[in-house]
């Protein structure tokens, strides 16, 4: 199983999956980060999956229940972030 997979086994509509996947190919971690959670210094991938992921966690519970603070677009780019992070852990090689 993947990173990915891990990460996304909860439910998440495959449609906001697949807008991440695309907002993919425009991302940059450098500068999107920064904006996302203030990330000046880029940290280790792990460090910063925490960051996202309780980010990302808000957004979710935001759509769900509907609220008018709910913002699809950060959504997708939280999601994106993610994606790009566990891609990057992927790629380390594994201590054994």
């Amino acid at each position: 199983m993947q990173l990915e997979d891990v990460l996304f086994n909860f439910s998440r509509p495959k449609i906001l999956l697949s807008a991440a996947k695309i907002c993919l190919k425009t991302y940059s971690r450098k500068k999107d980060l920064k904006r996302l959670i203030g990330a000046f210094t880029l940290s280790e991938p792990y460090q910063i999956l925490q960051g996202l992921t309780l980010q990302e966690s808000e957004l979710e519970y935001a759509r769900i229940c509907g609220s008018a603070t709910y913002d699809m677009k950060l959504h997708i780019t939280i999601m994106a972030a993610l994606l790009q992070e566990l891609n990057l852990i992927s790629m380390k090689p594994h201590k054994p």
